[in-house]
């Protein structure tokens, strides 16, 4: 006689937004690792354990997979940012304090996601979304111009105190000493962004 072999135990039904995390972490993941145009879908879906239709059907294309996964936490964190410091009844704090938050804040999310940033493809659309974000930004820049009667070019400065941050902590590990990292780097940051933005020509 013989034994029955045992029935192979059925993965439990994943709801939509499991899938879809799992996808957009696979799709993190691969991109951080490979870029963009080296990472195929197939290779995400196998490694979100995934069909490939069913990846398709909630995004459908690689470029809405990397605008999704690569380039939402960047332009969330800009718009958070500004809906926060935006949001109060007397919009925006002293410059120092708005600059320390930006340059921590923003710190902290490149370096928890430097070879993600580092892999960004920075293509037509791309660009397109980051500039509405910064566009947005802006608005936090000409409250603080406003306010505190300050002379600077909000559009330019928005994005140079963006590039700044962004730039020198992909570049931490390289340019910088252990002993010159972390919080000796951003108060630096902080000291030189402020100091720019309170600069008056004489």
């Amino acid at each position: 006689m013989t034994s029955a072999v045992p029935a192979t135990p059925r993965r439990p039904r994943r709801s939509s937004a499991e899938v879809r995390e799992l996808i957009l972490g696979a799709a993190a993941e691969l991109f951080a690792e490979k870029g963009f145009a080296a990472t195929t879908t197939r290779e995400i879906a196998e490694r979100a354990e995934v069909r490939e239709t069913t990846m398709f059907r909630i995004y459908e294309s690689k470029e809405h997979l990397y605008d999704e996964a690569v380039l939402r936490p960047f332009t969330d964190f800009l718009d958070t940012f500004t809906e926060r410091w935006m949001a109060t009844e007397a919009p925006v704090g002293h410059p120092s304090e708005v600059l320390e938050q930006f340059v921590t804040e923003l710190h902290d999310l490149v370096s928890a996601n430097r070879a993600l940033i580092a892999a960004l493809d920075w293509n037509q659309a791309a660009a397109a979304h980051t500039q509405a974000s910064l566009d947005h930004l802006e608005s936090v820049g000409r409250a603080i111009a406003e306010r505190y009667d300050l002379d600077f070019d909000v559009p330019v400065a928005i994005r140079i105190a963006t590039a700044s941050v962004v730039a020198t902590t992909l570049l931490e590990d390289t340019l910088f000493p252990p002993e010159q990292r972390g919080e000796r780097l951003r108060a630096e940051l902080i000291r030189m962004l402020v100091g720019a933005t309170l600069h008056r020509d004489r």
